[in-house]
């Protein structure tokens, strides 16, 4: 029922974004509006609608092809946190300020992409090689992003066809395990209002990097250690997408796909598995548009129209990790429509933002034997979630004091359908559905005294409360393992940061430095508690108070060198009413972290080295000695050599060899107990553009 009203939605908006007559259209609204307004009207992107918030726009067109993954982008980036189950292509997630993965929001231009099971996302199933940019948001929500969120956003921002020159790019390399990647793109234009763009990928690694091996005693007896290579580390992962930009009047289309398969082998802890793997498949397609000027000339609307189907199975032949049912898969879809309306008062000093959201999720998962044969099926689960968004950005002094307050309403709607195992002993739940309404607020600040040609000084300010609903594995369990709680509440968080901004620019010179202050004070935190000898069960019994400073720093020289440093102090503390939690630091967490990089940039020749400094941390909650991970330092480097260039009118050609070396130091590590990391490798690469 509900897609049907996303159709009849479209149809009533339609006309709005209709161009009958663009010439005239476009004429009414240079005479109306004016030169010199025009600016005011045009429909800002990502970061910009959110002027108070500490948010970043990482560009991937320089480093995309000297890193082999997103995690390693993202990394560098303060008061980013990202734990690794592995190597290149391993399971890794991301933290944003101290909070969990599962309360990091991640979406593609705007399309949510964390899917409610598990909650978490798996950077190692994120596009890459199709990114223009990545988008970081630090301050909670932000406008256009659908969800509230605890622990921040992040925004994947894919590529659009070229509006004035065609590229196509050819990249063929490889190193280290036994790694190969190869990848084709083209973007191009028809004219000045169609572009278009393609990409192809794929890779695979053997993963079957040497470690230490503990042999489960770790700090406590060191004399049964030895290097061992890392069994079942393996991954083959490929992806497809492709974008379609067109310009009508004054309306902006833009059709996405995205598809990615990846099959990889699961080591589990201490080398034990050889045969386990999972394969996962994602499709998403969205198709979206910006319309400037609709009904009059003060109103914008930007619309999205998506779709996502995932699969994910576990394949387990010599039950290593399962029992009696060792194989399962997982159907998940998502869909959903945005509206954004932004309303330009500029007379009264301020822009009103709307965001009207429908969105839905369905999960269905059925356990399989060691034929892959089903053995039972479960039912399938919804989660439906409504949203309205009201934003008014007030603006006085020529945009020197911005005050932005913020609210969102949300409505999720879960219908559980487990009347039909009532009989099962781990299946406790009474109710068949469930209705959750939050309200997320936010308020942001600018200010900025004293601005001019080369200096510019800003100082902002965000205060907000963010909730995370609970995932289907936390209300409805896993069988055996795993007893669903349906009366879980949202964690909730209360945030605050405030910090200056300094812009310093040159011709041959420019700066840019911030100093942030942040908290976090996160409550009703689910934690899986022992509800027998064999089971688990979560409940709202944690709770969190995490607070430091970021400060951040880069410098550019004659257009040749650049210099970049990151450094985050962080105090994460439990507060949990339990005795041996509270006050202890939470896990993965360290107090220090510092980035730092150096770069130059000739003709012929890049090359950079950097440094990460990652303090001492524990890896489990109770702070156990054994667990204890000493601070590190890892330095890479890179080089990368010219072999042609020549610039063009229309297109550009060049081809090149970039050379990589990873933890130089060769640091054998891990993040989590029993994953170990690999120490030093080498990558190749040989990239031609033309």
């Amino acid at each position: 029922m509900r897609i049907f009203i996303y159709i009849i939605i479209l149809i009533i908006l339609s006309p709005l974004w209709a161009d009958e007559n663009p010439e005239v259209k476009e004429t009414e609204k240079v005479r109306v509006v004016g030169k010199k307004d025009k600016d005011e009207y045009e429909s800002l992107e990502g970061t910009e609608k959110n002027p108070s918030g500490f948010s970043s726009v990482i560009p991937l067109e320089d480093t995309k092809d000297k890193y082999n993954s997103i995690d390693e982008v993202l990394e560098k980036e303060s008061g980013l946190r990202v734990r690794r189950y592995g190597g290149l292509g391993a399971y890794s997630t991301l933290s944003i300020r101290g909070a969990n993965p599962n309360q990091v929001k991640f979406y593609i231009d705007g399309v949510p992409i964390n899917n409610n099971v598990g909650g978490e996302i798996n950077l190692a199933e994120l596009p890459f090689e199709n990114l223009e940019s990545i988008e970081v948001h630090k301050s909670g929500s932000s406008y256009g992003l659908s969800s509230s969120s605890v622990g921040g956003a992040v925004n994947l921002k894919t590529r659009k066809g070229k509006k004035k020159k065609k590229e196509s790019r050819i990249l063929l390399g490889g190193g280290s395990f036994h790694t190969i990647k190869g990848t084709v793109s083209h973007y191009d234009n028809t004219g000045e209002d169609l572009g278009y763009g393609f990409l192809a990928s794929s890779e695979k690694s053997d993963g079957d990097f040497r470690f230490r091996n503990d042999n489960g005693t770790p700090v406590i007896n060191t004399y049964d250690d030895y290097d061992d290579i890392r069994k079942n580390s393996w991954y083959e992962r490929s992806a497809v997408s492709g974008t379609v930009n067109l310009k009508k009047g004054n309306t902006e289309y833009k059709l996405f796909n995205d598809f990615l398969y990846r099959m990889y082998g699961l080591p589990g802890q201490s080398n034990r598995t050889e045969k386990v793997k999972r394969k996962y498949l994602r499709n998403t397609s969205a198709l979206g548009s910006t319309s400037k000027g609709i009904g009059f000339d003060n109103l914008n609307l930007s619309t999205r129209l998506y779709y996502t189907g995932m699969r994910d199975q576990l394949f387990d032949p010599k039950e290593e990790i399962t029992y009696s049912e060792p194989n399962s898969r997982a159907d998940i879809q998502q869909y959903g429509i945005h509206l954004l309306p932004e309303i330009y008062l500029l007379s009264y000093h301020q822009i009103l933002r709307f965001m009207f959201g429908l969105e839905r999720e369905t999960f269905k998962n059925d356990k399989r034997n060691t034929d892959d044969k089903i053995v039972e099926k479960l039912p399938r689960k919804f989660r439906s979630h409504d949203l309205v968004q009201l934003e008014d950005e007030f603006r006085f002094f020529k945009k020197r004091l911005r005050i932005i307050p913020s609210y969102k309403w949300e409505i999720y709607h879960d219908r559980y359908n487990e009347n039909i195992l009532k009989k099962d002993y781990y299946n406790l739940t009474e109710k068949d559905s469930s209705i959750q309404r939050l309200t997320s607020k936010k308020l942001g600040g600018l200010i900025v005294p004293y601005k001019e040609k080369h200096l510019e000084f800003a100082w902002k300010a965000n205060v907000s409360e963010e909730y995370r609903m609970p995932d289907f594995l936390e209300l409805f369990g896993e069988r055996g393992s795993i007893i669903g709680n349906p009366n879980l509440n949202p964690e909730k968080s209360r945030n605050f940061d405030t910090g200056p901004v300094i812009e310093l620019n040159y011709e041959n010179l420019s700066y840019h430095t911030s100093l942030v202050y942040y908290s976090k004070n996160i409550l009703d935190m689910i934690q899986y508690v022992p509800n027998s000898q064999f089971t688990l069960r979560p409940e709202n019994i944690d709770s969190a108070y995490i607070k430091g400073f970021e400060w951040n720093q880069k410098l550019k020289l004659y257009k040749t060198w650049i210099l970049k440093s990151n450094y985050t102090y962080q105090k994460a503390i439990n507060t949990s009413d339990s005795y041996s939690l509270n006050g202890k630091y939470l896990p993965l967490r360290p107090m220090h972290e510092w980035q730092a990089g150096i770069y130059y940039k000739a003709e012929k020749l890049e090359c950079g080295l950097e440094n990460t400094f990652i303090g001492a941390n524990y890896k489990d909650r109770t702070n156990e000695y054994q667990n204890y991970q000493e601070a590190r330092w890892i330095y890479n480097t890179y080089f990368t050599y010219y072999l042609y260039k020549n610039k063009e009118k229309d297109s550009e050609t060049e081809v090149y060899i970039n050379f990589q070396i990873k933890n130089i130091g060769d640091k054998r590590i891990s993040d989590i107990v029993g994953y170990p990391l690999p120490g030093r490798s080498y990558y190749a690469f040989l990239s031609a553009k033309f």
